[in-house]
């Protein structure tokens, strides 16, 4: 049996209307090496497991079906597909995203020739009426290396991939069963790069789309990731690395990016502010709070 060299996990949930656009383009990748599809569906209801049945039958020797009968939430879903996974290297796709034709192959290339542990690609972010609406982070090399991405950069500017764009070392992967309740991608990737720095790819190689019905979350307790719950969770991710990490630097990036998520939900009047606020508090010190200006300036143009 030749060696499998990549493994594609593919979550989804309640997501007929995009999955079959999203393994068709998992499926028409150009490569040279071996690769499965590892598909999570997470009890879904709208017909998705049809879809994910339909596929399964037509290319049993690509793809692996793993079915949920109750509905487990989308961390245990992640977790539940990421942990059978055989290749070297280990994608990540929602079933709402896309994949072009050279994203698996260029990734891996990046991977194998340098000292990253994970790599990101650059993404356009669409709707469904197909308008693109803008290149995420198109910026991100004027605000970090594009080489040597830390886990540090994390926590001073939060996400700085599409989680459809991840792809990292097996040998990376966290040790999952340390996961307590839900977790974002965000701490995963964070979890990851204790491991080493990430990379970025300076090409599109895939769509992210954006739409409100168009979650990839599972509906298990309050994640719906609608409004606040998503706000209070993110900032229970920097709360923890708040009280891992004692190094003085680590501090004033959470004070910065907590200080920063605090605006950003009083502009929006979302009552996550309170606890944006209060970690920016835990986190103060003066020569964080001198660098608010140049940071600010920072965070406004990554999310151009």
């Amino acid at each position: 049996m030749t060696a499998i060299k990549a493994s594609v996990c593919v979550v989804t949930y309640n997501q007929k209307n995009y999955l079959r656009d999203c393994l068709t383009s998992l499926l028409e990748q150009e490569v040279d090496f071996e690769y499965e599809i590892i598909i999570g569906d997470d009890a879904s209801t709208d017909g998705t497991a049809d879809i994910v049945s339909e596929f399964f039958k037509n290319y049993p020797q690509r793809i692996i079906s793993i079915r949920h009968e109750k509905n487990i939430g989308p961390t245990a879903n992640y977790v539940s597909v990421h942990s059978q996974a055989r290749g070297e290297f280990v994608f990540h796709m929602d079933g709402d995203d896309i994949a072009f034709p050279n994203k698996l192959k260029r990734q891996v290339e990046f991977l194998e020739n340098s000292d990253c542990v994970l790599a990101w690609h650059k993404v356009q972010v669409f709707n469904d009426a197909g308008e693109i609406r803008r290149i995420l982070h198109e910026n991100l090399s004027q605000i970090v290396d594009i080489n040597a991405i830390t886990q540090k950069d994390l926590l001073r500017y939060g996400m700085l991939g599409a989680h459809s764009s991840t792809a990292y070392k097996k040998s990376a992967m966290p040790n999952f069963s340390e996961l307590k309740g839900e977790s974002l991608d965000y701490f995963l990737v964070c979890l990851i790069l204790a491991s080493g720095n990430a990379g970025r790819v300076e090409e599109i190689l895939g769509g992210y789309r954006v739409n409100a019905a168009a979650t990839t979350a599972s509906k298990k307790g309050s994640l719906y990731f609608k409004g606040s719950p998503i706000r209070e969770l993110y900032a229970e991710h920097l709360s923890y690395f708040l009280k891992s990490k004692n190094q003085d630097t680590v501090k004033q990036d959470i004070f910065l990016n907590s200080f920063f998520n605090f605006l950003v939900d009083v502009r929006f009047l979302r009552p996550s502010s309170i606890t944006f606020l209060s970690l920016a508090i835990r986190a103060f010190s003066l020569k964080a709070a001198l660098k608010i200006p140049s940071y600010v300036r920072s965070s406004l143009e990554l999310r151009k």
